[in-house]
């Protein structure tokens, strides 16, 4: 038997199965790796028990389970036994893998040997190339539900081919095709796209078998029999996803866009395999991440791609034709949306289709099946036409030596692609042993502490993360979502709830993470159905989430919120002595803490319809209304109603209408939790973010937006940027403050900044004039930003262009633009001090004024709210930064205060706060204006204490529980924290200046250090002066116990100066290692006492005499009148950072007149906005109280409620998403559907109605059904084909056998003609007329070439487009060549030539 010959054999399946075991049991032996799902692990049969109903009301805020059901088969089946032998849940895993590997092996090979492709050995090889693909290693140990579509994708089509093609086989059609359809069946629905893809490899082949005319009887009554085939393998799939495609929220709108998933199509990347997007955006993907940024990894792939190529070019390769078209079929399928040189020009269209009506098909990476099989084949074809060397002559051995060597080179890559198998890089790095007890103790006392209730309250996981990623390892999935018991939600970066709650869920998220906590918090928490707090200490510094000890602050400072249970150890990232994580702010806690809410009733609840408080707004803003009830001590808002939801519903409550600035016209970056969302937007700026929508919509409510003035008239300017770092796509967290509106607040704190981690050169600011304008003088005043600062602008107009050199933050510069009318002015940075390319422009002030006569052009942006109906009763207006202040400061345990910068956040509006309001009708409000304290000077001279000591000295932070002023306040909690080491340089050494009331004889100090963070000073010189004279200086070395001794001087002020401190590195938010500042937390001058305790109980007061011109002149202005605030607090709410009520002076009442407003708070140099509430006097106090009905039933889609008759329309509310799935009825009757807070489920219940409410999800009882009979179906599906192989005679029947068909005779020429034209179209799609022409051309190259030489041309292109990428690859230390020219152009040529070959038989 020859190698041509030799076929598969039972103890060959042994050995591919024994290795494909090896490979998988390598992978991180004993861990389990975050592979699909952490329900198949953790806790499967409980994962198909819940999957079995339409609707989970455990999951997030409630929800439909997407696409659950596609586990049952084979993926949740396979775990399920496993779990039921008691198996570790890691071996099931692997198992799981080696079953893919082996069964995706085997399938290519018998693929092969039906096809006659290839040798024996070559055959193996080619497995092993398909098996180990990049798809497949960079999918296998982390979301294998998509690589099982694709391991099965030989075996859908292997039936196929041997009831057509195969004159060997003799199997009747019935039986091939239900053979076929087990293999569909077998790749189950977690993808159904996915699944889609790997079929259609089959599909296509059938397709091509019809039309080339072989038997087409034959051909026809196989594909009705593979049809019924499919539709029992997939009836029990397909119709739960018809079901679930008529009640999903728009997910898909949410994730990753199109333009994400494309923008690393080149042709070069999909031949060798890398067309997925994950691995070059998410580090996590290991083995992908390496396979896209390795120059080895690179040419290893390509090589392969390039000899797969080379033997479907080849003249004697089986099946070519049908194969290349498969492989042209797969190009066309993924890189039509290519972004790079020689893209599609459809592109845009190919995008706009897959964010929308495609939306499904977005993620175009899993149609790869039709590019890797073709290529596959090729290499088993290549390799078996390769001659060894033997003793020939002269001019054949070269030949053949020249085509062993590059098959070595062919065979090496193969294995070399794969090395990374023998690492055990396909389970990732943060896999981990197990799920600690710790999470599984939290959900047994979650479902004990309301084992009595009928319906159960919600408990929300704080704080959120885009992925649960802890300290023990990478889940992916929380925790909860496989232990829980009862309802739970968290703040995820894939919430598959309506927008609404998403919205919800985010002031929550917000409220919590800024570590401020709210007066309002508990309330809102109740009305959403949350019950408890389980906030989480473990979650790894990386995952993008919060700091705990914020979210521990914040909720301390939350009233209603109270502490219920405390499991697991305490927790922290780990790290060495000497080393710190993230500016010490993760300090041991809990690894988890129960905080109960209080008011947090359980179950639906019954609220009088007219009685609901109507709020114009997204479900957002309901949070900051019950913060401002809570300070003014109303009541809880309750049950409350959405002006457009209340509209939708035909609902007119009686209660006035509470105007909020939300939603805000925003852009957010999806697959982040927090920082996540830009400055507010006009409505002409130009999108950035690539997602179909820029924010979570709320459907029927106008959007609050931005609108620049020019001399106080709309519409005459427009301000553009480069970008800022306050847009959504800023790389980390986005800063609001530093939007183009902070280049003309008239504000020197504030400035425009650049977006961070871009060159600072080339970034540019503009203003665009409607009409033209002559003469202008530029005023620019640049401000300290990331990097070297920018000295050198070029100020261009449509006239002409000057360029301003020498410029100094801080300091205005005074430029005259080229002369002539212009439309445009633009500041560009074309230099920096060190001549570098610097990291961050940055624009205080940019003033316009006529340069002859000196008058200013006032150019501002205001922020207008929707238009109101002249019919509207308003009963007042709660306004104010949704991005608000947040510390620089938290309070850990223990009282002790960690201080970082990177904490600190400006509010979006830190000067002074405006609105346009829409006022229906005359008004008198009373306002009540909210103020936080801002760190500075003037903050600084309220919290002086006369006769203490002062501090000085720059700063890390500006807070003064982390500035100068900590090391002398008493308090050994607060730490003055010096600038970081790489921030200050070298000039500056940490300094700390102390000023005595008085002077005295000074002899020694006491330095008191933290522990842990920041350095501790081992050396200092101290200087001494009295009256400005130096009076001693000494350079001393910090005793084991803080104390340093000098010679005694009489002095009245002590400048310490660290020169030498301890060794600390500090591992930063980004995970760069960097040295770690030094700190002081007291300083006591010795001989002497301590330094007095800060008096937090002093009171501080800003009165209405005061200055209105000054930093404390406190008002607020509207309708042209001005009305002063005063403010009553202490110095330790003022030091602590705590809200500051400000109340309106004794005087007339705030009137505002009809139409549109603007109002206007000046909170003063010390203080910035944080909440404005202007009730309506004498407006009734809105306020739902609510009731709750007898629950008779409460099971996921089936409740019952008894209601009792009452005079009023009532509405019903559930604390659940809602969903167009639920349905209410009482005594047969439909109930209207009422939205409640913006997202939950409401029905009307009309006056004197009574009996019982039955809540019913109506589609639950099809989906079941579906999924009942389809698995029966399927049963069926696979017992025919056992049974047919079990009982021989079923397997024959010369009856239904096709007949030996004559093909028929088309012709050849127009054969030819019309697969070149076709061929040509391809190239123009993929790669526009010019690509079209390339390809032409490399179709003339083919034909004058002779046939043997061929497939060298596809070989070598490809190897040259291999070599441009290696050059240049993803993240690869150099400019990535990728969307460059020349590599999609080697490989256009690669795959037309292979094609052409294909078309021109003759020899030249």
């Amino acid at each position: 038997m020859t190698a041509a010959d030799r076929t598969l054999r039972r103890r060959d399946h042994l050995v591919i199965v024994a290795v494909a075991l090896l490979i998988s049991f390598l992978q991180r032996p004993g861990r389990i790796s975050p592979d699909t799902k952490l329900d198949l692990t953790a806790d499967p049969i409980g994962f198909l028990t819940r999957a079995a109903h339409l609707w989970s009301p455990d999951a997030p805020m409630g929800q439909v389970q997407n696409q659950a059901y596609g586990y049952f088969f084979p993926h949740g089946f396979f775990f399920a036994v496993g779990d039921v032998l008691n198996l570790p849940p890691w071996i099931t895993q692997r198992l799981w893998w080696a079953i893919l590997l082996a069964a995706g092996f085997i399938g290519v090979v018998r693929l092969a040997e039906a096809l006659r492709i290839g040798s024996f050995w070559s055959r193996l090889i080619a497995a092993w190339v398909f098996v180990l693909a990049p798809r497949v290693m960079t999918t296998l140990g982390t979301i294998s539900s998509e690589t099982l579509p694709m391991m099965l994708a030989p075996w859908v089509l292997l039936p196929v081919v041997r009831a057509l093609d195969d004159d060997r086989d003799d199997r009747p059609l019935w039986l091939g095709a239900a053979q076929s359809a087990c293999a569909i069946a077998l790749m189950g629905a977690v993808n159904a796209v996915a699944t889609a893809a790997a079929v259609a490899v089959a599909a296509l082949w059938w397709l091509m078998i019809l039309i080339r005319g072989v038997d087409r009887r034959s051909t026809l009554v196989f594909g009705g029999w593979w049809t019924l085939g499919a539709a029992a393998a997939c009836l029990w799939w397909v119709v739960p996803l018809l079901i679930l495609s008529r009640i999903s929220p728009p997910f898909l709108d949410f994730i990753e866009s199109a333009a994400v998933t494309t923008e690393w199509t080149s042709l070069t990347e999909v031949l060798r395999g890398t067309d997925s997007w994950t691995p070059f955006v998410s580090p996590e993907r290991a083995v992908g991440a390496v396979l896209v940024s390795e120059p080895a990894a690179v040419v290893a792939t390509g090589v392969l791609a390039a000899a797969g190529l080379a033997g479907l070019a080849m003249r004697a390769m089986p099946h070519r034709r049908r194969l290349l078209i498969l492989l042209v079929v797969g190009l066309l399928a993924i890189c039509l949306g290519y972004p790079g040189a020689l893209g599609s020009p459809l592109r845009d269209t190919v995008v706009a289709f897959l964010d929308g009506p495609g939306a499904a098909l977005r993620n175009i990476h899993k149609f790869d099946p039709l590019v890797r099989l073709p290529l596959a084949l090729g290499v088993a074809h290549l390799l078996a036409r390769v001659r060894i060397p033997a003793r020939t002559g002269p001019a054949r051995r070269a030949h053949a030596e020249r085509g062993f060597a590059a098959a070595l080179v062919v065979v090496i890559a193969a294995f070399g692609s794969g090395s990374l198998l023998w690492t055990g890089g396909l389970a990732p790095a943060q896999s981990y042993r197990d799920i600690p007890d710790y999470w599984t103790q939290t959900a047994d006392w979650l479902h004990d502490a309301q084992r009595d209730a009928p319906a159960p309250t919600r408990a929300l996981v704080v704080p959120g993360a885009p992925f649960a990623d802890q300290l023990w390892g990478l889940t992916r999935d929380e925790p909860l979502q496989a232990l829980a018991q009862t309802p739970w939600a968290v703040r995820d970066a894939i919430p598959l709830t309506p927008p609404g709650a998403i919205r919800a869920m985010d002031s929550v998220q917000r409220a919590l993470s800024s570590g401020r906590g709210s007066p309002g918090l508990a309330a809102a928490l109740a009305e959403q159905g949350v019950g408890y707090l389980v906030l989480r200490a473990d979650l790894d510094p990386s995952s993008r989430s919060a700091r705990p000890l914020a979210v521990a602050q914040a909720i301390a400072r939350s009233p209603g919120l109270s502490e219920a249970a405390q499991f697991g150890p305490m927790v922290a990232p780990p790290t060495v002595d000497g080393v710190v994580v993230d500016d010490g702010l993760r300090p041991k806690l809990p690894a988890i803490t129960i905080y109960r809410v209080d008011g947090a009733a359980a179950g639906p609840t019954l609220v009088d319809a007219a009685a609901m408080p109507r709020v114009s707004g997204g479900p957002e803003a309901l949070l900051s209304v019950e913060d401002s009830r809570r300070r003014a001590g109303l009541p809880p808002l309750g049950p409350a109603l959405l002006a457009a939801d209340a509209a939708r519903a035909g609902l007119s409550p009686s209660s006035p209408l509470i105007v909020t600035d939300s939603p805000v016209d925003r852009e957010v970056d999806f697959g982040r939790v927090d920082d996540h969302s830009s400055a507010i937007r006009s409505a002409d700026d130009p999108r950035l973010t690539k997602n179909r929508v820029p924010d979570y919509p709320v459907d029927g409510q106008p959007s609050v937006r931005a609108q620049w003035l020019l001399d106080n008239q709309p519409g005459q300017v427009r301000v553009t940027s480069s970008g800022s770092a306050a847009d959504a796509t800023q790389p980390g967290r986005t800063l609001p403050a530093s939007s183009t509106a902070a280049a003309f607040d008239n504000d020197g704190e504030t400035a425009w900044a650049s977006r961070g981690l871009e060159s600072a050169v080339g970034q540019w600011l503009a203003v665009e004039f409607t009409q033209p304008r002559s003469d202008l003088a530029v005023t620019v005043t640049t401000a300290k930003a990331l990097g070297p600062d920018v000295t050198s602008v070029l100020i261009s107009t449509d006239t002409g262009s000057t360029v301003a050199q020498g410029l100094k933050p801080g300091v205005p510069t005074r430029i005259l633009a080229p002369a002539g009318p212009t439309h445009r002015v633009e500041v560009r940075a074309i230099a920096t001090a060190d001549g570098s390319g610097g990291n961050q422009f940055a624009v205080a002030d940019l003033a316009f004024s006529d340069a002859n006569t000196g008058v200013p052009l006032a150019i501002r942006q205001r922020i207008v709210l929707p238009t109101l109906d002249a019919a509207d009763g308003v009963g007042g207006w709660e306004l104010g930064p949704e991005l608000g202040q947040r510390s620089d400061c938290v309070t850990g345990p223990g009282g002790r205060v960690r201080c970082s910068p990177a904490l600190g956040l400006s509010s979006e509006t830190p000067g002074v706060f405006n609105r346009t309001l829409s006022v229906p009708t005359e008004t008198t409000v009373a306002p009540t204006v909210t103020l936080r304290p801002v760190p500075g000077g003037e903050l600084e001279a309220l919290l002086a204490r006369p006769g203490a000591i002062r501090a000085e000295g720059r700063s890390s932070v500006a807070d003064p529980l982390g500035n100068a002023s900590a090391a002398v306040d008493g308090d050994p909690n607060t730490t003055w924290v010096a600038p970081d080491p790489g921030s200050a340089g070298t000039k500056h050494r940490p300094a700390l200046t102390m000023t005595l009331p008085q002077a005295r004889e000074i002899s020694g100090l006491r330095l008191q250090t933290p522990s842990d963070y920041p350095a501790r000073p081992t050396r200092v010189t101290v200087d001494l002066r009295d009256g400005g004279r130096r009076v001693g200086s000494t350079t001393v070395t910090v005793g084991d116990d803080g104390v340093v001794h000098f010679p005694a001087r009489r002095a009245d002020t002590v400048v310490i100066t660290v020169t030498k401190h301890s060794d600390l590195i500090n591992i930063n938010a980004l995970g760069f290692a960097e040295d770690g500042p030094v700190g002081v937390s007291e300083v006591q001058v010795l001989p002497g006492p301590p330094n007095p305790q800060f008096d937090d109980a002093r009171p501080v007061q800003i009165r209405c005499d005061s200055d209105p011109t000054g930093p404390y002149g406190l008002g607020i202005t509207a309708s042209g009148q001005v009305h002063r605030l005063q403010v009553t607090t202490t110095a330790g709410a003022l030091r602590r950072g705590e809200p500051v009520v400000a109340t309106a002076c004794p005087g007339p009442p705030l009137t505002l007149a009809a139409g549109e407003q603007e109002l206007s708070v000046n909170p003063g140099l010390a203080f910035t906005v944080d909440a404005v509430s202007l009730p309506v006097s004498g407006a009734p106090v809105a306020s739902a109280p609510v009731t709750h009905p007898r629950v008779d039933r409460w099971d996921a889609t089936r409740r019952a409620v008894t209601v009792d008759a009452a005079d009023a329309d009532r509405v019903l509310v559930v604390p659940e998403s809602t969903n167009p799935g639920w349905h209410a009825r009482v005594d047969g009757r439909e109930l209207t559907t009422v939205v409640v807070n913006g997202w939950q489920q409401g029905w009307l219940i009309p006056a004197g109605t009574a009996g019982t409410v039955a809540l019913t999800f109506d589609l639950d009882s099809p989906y079941r059904w579906a999924l009942g009979l389809g698995l029966a179906l399927m049963a069926v599906l696979f017992a025919v084909v056992l049974l047919a192989r079990l009982v021989p005679a079923l397997g024959r029947g010369a009856s239904t056998r096709r007949s030996a068909g004559v093909s028929q005779r088309l012709d050849q020429r127009g054969v030819v003609i019309a697969s070149a034209a076709a061929g040509l179209l391809s190239a123009y799609l993929l790669t526009g007329p010019w690509g079209a022409a390339l390809a032409a051309a490399t179709g003339i190259v083919v034909w004058r070439l002779p046939a043997r030489r061929r497939p060298v041309l596809p070989f070598a292109t490809m190897l040259a487009a291999t070599a441009v990428l290696a050059a240049g690859p993803w993240h690869g230390g150099a400019a990535y060549t990728g969307y460059g020219i020349w590599a999609q152009s080697f490989a256009l040529i690669a795959v037309a030539s292979a094609a052409a070959s294909s078309l021109f038989s003759r020899e030249r």
